[in-house]
């Protein structure tokens, strides 16, 4: 059980509803509260280590593609990151119509950017193309394998506490995208990425938005909970907290959402049916929504949002 808010202190927590694995449809009861202070969410009790690595299945859990074929979203932001730096004609209208990509770090000159929770290594792959020196570190070997076929050197395998293991003041860029929400102590992370900064250092997350739209209309049926994976659930309020009281002054937040609604309609109407739908890997369906969920990130209540911060 949580005894106090990991941002404000306070022990004061508000039922919200009781959840399950909706990905994998794998047994078990969770519950999410609220902070009655601060208004952070959390799953209480959280799973414990042990349990929680069934939740995992690993070559269902990581977007593995042998093939090395890629879908129409993977293709274009491959594209928008080559071009990040230096964006032409084509690569700017395409953010006017669709968002820039999230979640990238300033240019930094042969600078080191660690990518915690890499997976199979994409980004890093695309961050590498542009001059950066790249390191990664996530907990499955697997999909570090991949990631060192593909040409990664620096991967290692650890979770957010081997962060120790690497030099102080080492590194320009630390990016955790879809990561900090899995941490069973997101500020312990904060602290160990902090020391392993340079001064003025770049930290870059990515994150569901628990404050979002689409939270509020589904709510135990909204996609990016993702219970029971998906221990902390941040809004750009709560995680500025957070990261402020960590020692980081806040650079930029922007939203950056997409199939979020195809997800949590997916699950809804699965139990509604009482059979598997799957609306997240229908491209048509996730481009019938995607100019609802634009609006709703211009709007500032987008389902998936990005914190740039630098170190004090």
């Amino acid at each position: 059980m949580i005894d106090s808010c990991i941002i404000c202190g306070s022990s004061k927590f508000i039922p919200l509803y009781e959840t399950r694995d909706r990905m994998f449809n794998l047994p078990g009861k969770f519950f999410l509260k609220r902070c009655n202070a601060c208004s952070l969410a959390f799953l209480d009790p959280q799973p414990s280590q042990l349990k929680i690595k069934k939740y995992y299945p690993s070559k269902a859990y990581y977007a593995y593609n042998k093939s090395n074929k890629k879908g129409f979203f993977e293709k274009l932001r491959d594209y928008l990151v080559s071009q990040y730096y230096s964006p032409n004609f084509l690569s700017r209208t395409f953010i006017i119509c669709i968002k820039n990509v999230p979640a990238m770090p300033s240019y930094v000159k042969k600078g080191k950017i660690l990518d915690v929770g890499c997976g199979t290594g994409d980004t890093l792959v695309l961050l590498k193309k542009l001059g950066w020196d790249t390191y990664g570190i996530d907990m499955d070997n697997s999909a570090l394998a991949i990631g060192r076929k593909r040409g990664l050197e620096n991967l290692k395998l650890g979770t957010y506490k081997d962060l120790d293991t690497y030099p102080d003041n080492y590194f320009d860029a630390i990016r955790l995208y879809h990561v900090i929400e899995h941490l069973d102590d997101p500020a312990l992370c904060l602290r160990l990425i902090r020391k392993k900064l340079k001064r003025k250092g770049e930290l870059i997350m990515g994150t569901p938005n628990m404050e979002s739209m689409i939270s509020k209309l589904f709510k135990s049926y909204w996609y990016n909970l993702d219970s029971p994976r998906h221990f902390f659930l941040f809004s750009p309020a709560t995680l500025g907290k957070l990261v402020e009281k960590e020692g980081f002054r806040i650079k930029k937040i922007e939203f950056c959402s997409a199939g979020g609604i195809a997800g949590s309609l997916q699950y809804f109407m699965g139990d509604m049916l009482n059979k598997k739908i799957d609306l997240i890997h229908k491209l048509v369906i996730v481009l019938l929504f995607y100019p609802v969920e634009w609006i709703l990130d211009k709007l500032y209540v987008g389902d998936i949002f990005a914190l740039k911060a630098d170190s004090k």
